[in-house]
């Protein structure tokens, strides 16, 4: 039998879910949905008799290390967030439960250890152009004249990283502005008070996940001794690639497609690509990404969104992941195409501060050794 389930295959390798799963996020085992069972996902066997024959064989250091950079096992030690049990926990409270009861700044305080964070208005004065590149253009501006991390005191901290929020998400919406930051999100897109409190719930789901590849840019920066604005634009130019946070742009059209019932066409002009890519699956959720969850339960069950995102999921065998839910959240409520982006980018500014402060504070330089070979 060429296909087997994921306890049989968890048993070959010896490994939990959530290590199969990452084998296939990488490449190196194939999946596809059981015919009988569109929730469930079959595993080729000669792929997995081939990463066992891998497994069983020592492995050098740097291999190991190698290995550990692309969804491995933790590089850096962190107070400020885990995923763990299927749950992502900020500061040891589930993301769940802030979602229902914290704003952003509350939660940017949360992360960050300070006792309340103040949010000054802040003009903005650029016009036109994208989101990223007006937040890009604001903290550059921000840099000159910024002292190292390391040189400010608790309350500089807490007054530098309020200030840069509230400059950054102006520049995101494109206006100038003060008060709440869901507010401001709601006066910039025309939203009612339902409208207002589904963005605050969003900016507090993406306010921090791990050592994502932005929120590491983060850290990289500030462990040189960089200023935070200088460390928050390291993070901004990661997050704008299309495999971070400009993946729910591709989610939004994948959902698009199936409500035109061009889904078909869709997934065969995408043919080898990674789902991943399109809002669907997570190495560190095999049984769902929360986050995804809980942006997608706020819509109706019978809404054409929701319907469009089960029919994908079944299709494609796999759970949704927070790119989806903020597509889903960009049609459900008809915002515009860059708010996805916009969302993640303002929520997770809290996440990259409470990084930076920490890497900084640890006084620690981030520097892997590479491995050499010819081309």
């Amino acid at each position: 039998m060429d296909w087997i389930d994921a306890s049989a295959a968890c048993a070959l390798l010896g490994v939990k879910p959530q290590t199969l799963y990452a084998y296939v996020s990488r490449g190196q085992l194939r999946a596809e949905a059981d015919s009988q069972d569109a929730r469930r996902s079959l595993y080729f066997r000669p792929d997995v008799e081939a990463l066992l024959r891998q497994n069983r064989r020592p492995r050098a250091r740097s291999e190991v290390a190698e290995q550990a950079i692309r969804w491995g096992d933790p590089v850096l030690v962190t107070a400020i967030s885990e995923v763990r049990d299927g749950m992502l926990w900020l500061r040891g409270r589930s993301v769940e439960a802030c979602a229902e009861t914290m704003t952003p700044e509350q939660m940017a305080a949360h992360l960050c250890g300070f006792d309340r964070l103040d949010l000054p208005d802040v003009p903005w004065s650029g016009e036109g152009g994208t989101p990223v590149g007006r937040a890009m253009q604001a903290l550059a501006g921000a840099v000159g004249g910024a002292v190292p991390i390391a040189d400010l005191g608790a309350s500089e901290r807490a007054a530098e990283a309020g200030r840069l929020i509230s400059l950054v998400i102006n520049a995101l919406l494109g206006q100038a502005g003060g008060g709440a930051l869901q507010a401001r999100f709601a006066g910039a897109w025309g939203l009612d008070r339902g409208g207002e409190d589904e963005i605050r719930r969003a900016l507090v789901l993406l306010s921090d996940h791990e050592l994502n590849p932005s929120t590491f840019a983060v850290r990289i920066a500030a462990s040189t001794g960089a200023s935070l604005p200088a460390a928050l634009l390291c993070g901004v130019a990661t997050l704008s690639g299309p495999r971070h946070g400009g993946a729910s742009a591709l989610a939004r059209a994948a959902l698009e497609a199936a409500l035109q019932g061009d889904l078909e066409a869709f997934l065969s002009a995408r043919t080898g690509q990674s789902p991943y890519g399109f809002g669907h699956g997570h190495p560190l959720y095999p049984d769902g990404d929360p986050r995804a969850r809980l942006l997608l339960e706020r819509l109706p069950h019978d809404h054409p969104v929701r319907q469009a995102q089960r029919e994908l999921a079944r299709t494609l065998g796999l759970a949704p992941n927070v790119d989806t839910g903020l597509a889903a959240l960009e049609l459900g409520w008809g915002l515009p195409r860059d708010a996805g982006f916009t969302i993640f980018a303002a929520g997770r500014l809290a996440g990259w501060i409470a990084h930076a402060l920490e890497q900084a504070s640890s006084g620690a330089p981030i520097r892997p050794r590479a491995r050499y070979a010819a081309e």
